[in-house]
């Protein structure tokens, strides 16, 4: 049986995050999901400015969490909640692109306070938890994230021959 899309990221992340020593089942559920979302490639940008045009860097949506602030806290919410994940997906996903481009500290220092703005607007004490550990761990749970891209995740032909999710499943 072939896993969904959803386990195979929880495995990889429950098996890297408990090596790492960030086990937190609430964590591992939250982050495996932000991967699964983000998956598909309009997850990545669903907000958009006045004229409908998609916005795709951490300066607009930082425009729009401003806007926002203005307008209501669950606008609010959703604009640093996207912040927060966004600039997690990426810290992880395109470490070494953000490093080569001298980004990896701004986004990581915005990924952080959008974690711990996201975690003070949060109604849910369950949820506003999780929002603050990986406000606390962001830089370790990006860490985690790119050491299973780079040894989890074979992505070259050579990994997987015939079966590429055979070889994705390995631990």
């Amino acid at each position: 049986m072939t896993p969904t899309l959803y386990q195979f990221f929880h495995r990889h992340i429950q098996y890297g995050f408990r090596r790492a020593g960030l086990g937190e089942p609430e964590t591992v559920a939250y982050v495996s999901d932000l991967l699964t979302r983000f998956a598909h490639t309009d997850a990545l940008y669903p907000l958009s400015d006045h004229e409908q045009r998609p916005l795709t860097t951490v300066v607009q949506f930082l425009a729009a969490q401003r806007a926002a602030q203005e307008e209501d806290r669950a606008a609010e919410m959703i604009v640093v909640r996207h912040l927060a994940e966004y600039t997690l997906f990426m810290s992880g996903f395109f470490r070494e692109r953000l490093r080569s481009r001298g980004q990896l500290s701004y986004y990581a220092d915005h990924g952080r306070s959008a974690f711990a703005q996201t975690a003070d607007l949060e109604r849910n004490s369950g949820q506003a938890r999780v929002y603050w550990r990986l406000q606390q761990d962001f830089a370790r749970v990006a860490e985690t994230v790119d050491d299973i891209c780079r040894h989890q995740l074979p992505l070259g032909a050579e990994a997987y021959g015939e079966r590429p999710l055979a070889a994705l499943w390995r631990l």
